[in-house]
């Protein structure tokens, strides 16, 4: 039996139509996920079905009993409330009664006879039921809850405002548990979440025993998380049982199908067409009546023929080709950076390749942001130093918008970011990135997240950067951009260095992934499986760092490894070739002795032989070499590798 039923709802925003004839239900146990491009209204169905709005067309209906628990993307918080208080709100019921009880026990002092034996009465009725409730403990079990998410005592009186994102997504997700909902409604809760805050959420919904609804971009959680996805594609709604990655594979399969039906109808109706064309051409009174008999079928074909759905719009791009630079991009020594007078982190060291994609990952407030600010030249190192090698262009993508001028249209934000860049010009990249007709005279303060996200992307993109500075870019992004965002990475020929929780993002294009906590830079071994799964569920061994007398030595020797590994990596790729090259000609002297042999030129021939039998002897050494090549190459990986 459903807990909630959807029914051919619709939704209208200014004379948009955002969705309609929506229909779905939600079971007690169900775990959907609900995905979609930004801006498909997946925010508004869920405050629909949480009860904040109503829908234009259609009803929602909920089970008299169900209570619905809902974890919003932009919460409202009034600065003058605690994080206990604000989480405590979860108990509004025994709150409420607790207030009663109260209030009952002051009147009974001065009530008269009757009054104080009615007064008496309730107070009997309401604390059994107040007990049976848990209200003896339920302060208790805030604490507990709040305390289990990682928060300290010290913490629970400061105003919920003062905490960061993350720390409030955690606070609302512990209210939302502590209200026992039979339905949960999730907006984005990995949004600024840590990993550890990630996988908690995971583990505790895969125990929940009700249903929910969770709006999601993050690929790996979904999979995790989910038996059912809901998916708002132009308007409509497109529903499957499984998982993320088992909706892509059944949606696929479904436009196929619905592609080939299309195109098999169109073929016959052009068959059709043909028949018709050649019966008039004889022009005979039964022709016509076939003529009209074949016209009817046509009709009955059009009134069934769907076109397939088309891919909702998506951007596009490309990062411009990476100008050439040193092959130390950054050498971080021994830093320590401080924040707003405490310190954030210390002893970090960290040295990047041309070429590498260096992910860097940790908890919230451990200084990754600041790790990328302090590279930037926006904050300088209380202690050690950093360095920036030959030719490096850096190119920065901010977790938040603040740089933008709220009062700028889209339009002449980019024009102030590259003035020389023709209107023209601007307008096809601002189209690439969904910004068309009058939408570019928006002004910066009435878009969402994911639309201000979209122009520090492109500015980024215009930049000409050839090492890419990347802080949580999947954050506000759908899971179309997400992608479209990985592929341009992947063809980027720079070097990039990226803060990110995404585990879709890290496990596709990253070359080295490096945690970064206050003690500083730890690699971990790449044979210990996922590093998200080391981040859950084991403490990683902190590195050693070379003695301060000998760090010189220390980055010396890693620069000389680095060449002699480069080295044996040519050494192999050139003895291959020379091998192919050698391969080649003794099929061409082969070639050249049959001709001779048929020509009966048999001097040429013995001359020829020669020949190649010098390159079959050369052939041997160039295959041991090889071989010796890729014991040193093997040898020098293995090094590494210690």
């Amino acid at each position: 039996m459903a807990i909630m039923n959807v029914v051919q709802v619709r939704k209208e925003f200014a004379e948009r139509v955002l969705f309609s004839d929506i229909s779905f239900e939600v079971g007690p146990k169900d775990h959907i996920g609900l995905i979609g491009v930004n801006g498909c209204g997946k925010s508004t169905l869920i405050q629909m079905m949480a009860g904040r709005l109503r829908p234009d067309g259609g009803y929602i209906s909920l089970s008299p009993q169900c209570v619905v628990a809902c974890v919003e993307q932009l919460p409202r918080l009034q600065a003058d409330v605690t994080l206990y208080d604000f989480v405590l709100t979860a108990h509004e019921e025994l709150l409420a009664w607790e207030r009663e009880l109260n209030e009952i026990a002051s009147r009974i002092e001065t009530a008269a006879e009757e009054e104080r034996r009615r007064l008496i009465e309730r107070q009997f009725r309401l604390m059994e039921r107040f007990q049976q409730e848990g209200g003896l403990t339920f302060r208790n079990m805030t604490r507990s809850a709040l305390l289990g998410l990682g928060f300290t005592e010290e913490e629970l009186p400061r105003p919920i405002v003062r905490f960061s994102g993350g720390q409030i997504a955690k606070a609302m997700l512990a209210r939302a548990i502590l209200r026992k909902a039979d339905l949960l409604l999730l907006d984005e809760p990995t949004n600024n979440l840590d990993v550890a805050a990630i996988c908690y959420l995971q583990d505790f919904l895969s125990g929940y025993k009700g249903a929910y609804v969770v709006v999601s971009h993050d690929r790996a959680f979904l999979d995790a998380s989910v038996n059912r996805v809901l998916e708002l594609e132009n308007g409509h709604l497109i529903a499957t049982k499984g998982n993320y990655t088992r909706h892509v594979e059944l949606k696929m399969d479904e436009r196929q199908i619905a592609e080939r039906r299309y195109q098999q109808t169109m073929k016959e109706i052009r068959r059709i067409e043909g028949i018709i064309v050649q019966q008039r051409r004889w022009n005979q009174a039964r022709n016509y009546v076939t003529i009209a008999s074949k016209e009817k079928q046509i009709e009955r074909l059009r009134e069934g023929l769907v076109p397939p759905e088309k891919d909702p719009a998506a951007i596009h791009f490309h990062f411009r080709g990476a100008e050439p630079s040193g092959n130390e991009i950054i050498d971080v020594r021994d830093m320590a950076v401080s924040y707003g007078g405490k310190r954030v982190f210390e002893h970090a060291n960290l040295l990047v390749w041309k070429g590498q994609t260096v992910c860097l990952v940790g908890a919230n407030g451990c200084g990754k942001s600041t790790f990328l600010k302090t590279l930037m030249g926006q904050l300088t190192p209380c202690e050690g130093h950093y360095r920036l090698g030959a030719g490096v262009r850096l190119g920065y993508f901010q977790q938040n918008t603040d740089n933008l001028t709220p009062e700028n249209t889209i339009l002449e934000e980019m024009q102030n970011a590259f003035p020389h860049a023709l209107e023209g010009e601007l307008r096809n990249y601002l189209g690439a990135f969904l910004f068309r007709g009058d939408d570019i005279y928006k002004r910066i303060s009435a878009l969402s997240g994911g639309e201000r996200a979209r122009i520090k992307l492109l500015q980024l993109v215009l930049s000409g950067a050839n090492v890419l500075l990347l802080d949580e870019p999947t954050n506000h992004f759908d899971i179309a951009s997400c992608e479209v965002l990985e592929k341009a990475l992947e063809a980027f020929g720079g070097t990039i260095l990226i803060v990110t929780h995404d585990r879709y993002l890290v496990e596709r294009v990253a070359d080295r992934v490096v945690l970064l906590d206050r003690d500083g830079c730890v690699e971990p071994e790449e044979d210990e499986g996922s590093v998200f799964d080391r981040l859950r569920f084991r403490p990683v061994p902190k590195q050693e760092k070379p003695p301060a007398e000998n760090r010189n030595n220390y980055y010396l020797r890693q620069k000389e490894y680095k060449a002699a590994l480069a080295a044996a990596r040519q050494e192999v790729v050139r003895t291959e070739r020379a091998i192919e090259d050698n391969e080649k000609a003794q099929a061409q002297m082969q070639d050249d002795i049959a001709k001779a042999e048929a020509q009966g030129d048999f001097e040429g021939m013995q001359r020829l032989c020669i020949a190649l039998g010098k390159l079959q002897e050369q052939e041997g050494i160039l295959y041991e070499a090889l071989d010796a090549a890729e014991n040193e190459k093997a040898k020098l990986e293995k090094e590494g590798e210690a």
